[in-house]
């Protein structure tokens, strides 16, 4: 069986909770929860639970803070952030304050238990529809790519829409060597789409 704590400022969501998990056919249990981090602190110090699900928005302290409390000082517990928001940055903040996962509060049954179980395996898990916060990480946590002069050439081209073909005639080129350039390009910026390479050398002011 694992053992589950619930922290929510809301009492009938943990209600809920406990009512799915009541009959024990999915060995799981709620046995422990609290209303707000400052209630849950000296019980999670008592609690042999395994994993903990926490609300992201609570008063007084943010399951944002609390989640890297939690994680410092419980060290073998994994942490599923259960939340309703769509705010990318939380998100993002969550994720780096060591969340094993991150799912939305509407999701399925199914979906938390194959989580629940995932991050018991050593797994860190981003659930279904929660909102993209990759771009957040991406900036956070990787340098801006070093483009070549070329590069710079033939991105700032394309920007402008002109082809490969067209890029490879204005530098007097051929398409094989743009095409090759262009390869680098998507490697350095590890993306798949020209357009998101664009925009983001762009917000990156390594071309106008």
């Amino acid at each position: 069986m694992t053992n589950i704590f619930v922290i929510d400022d809301h009492p009938v969501f943990i209600d809920g909770l406990k009512s799915v998990f009541a009959d024990g056919k999915d060995k799981i249990s709620i046995t422990g929860w609290a209303n707000s981090a400052k209630e849950a602190l000296p019980l999670l110090k008592r609690s042999h639970a395994k994993v903990v699900l926490l609300d992201l928005i609570m008063p007084e302290f943010t399951g944002v803070e609390f989640c890297l409390v939690i994680k410092n000082q419980f060290p073998d517990k994994k942490v599923i952030a259960l939340t309703g928001e769509l705010n990318p940055t939380l998100l993002y903040n969550t994720w780096i304050n060591k969340a094993d996962a991150i799912l939305m509060k509407y999701c399925t049954k199914d979906e938390l238990v194959e989580t629940i179980n995932a991050v018991l395996g050593g797994s860190r898990i981003i659930g279904n529809k929660v909102p993209e916060f990759y771009e957040h990480l991406r900036v956070g946590n990787k340098k801006t790519p070093k483009l070549t002069r070329r590069e710079q050439q033939i991105l700032n081209l394309l920007a402008k829409g002109n082809t490969r073909v067209e890029v490879g005639k204005i530098l007097n080129s051929n398409t094989n060597a743009i095409n090759f350039h262009c390869k680098n390009l998507f490697r350095k910026f590890n993306k798949n789409k020209l357009i998101s390479i664009i925009e983001e050398a762009k917000r990156e002011d390594l071309i106008p």
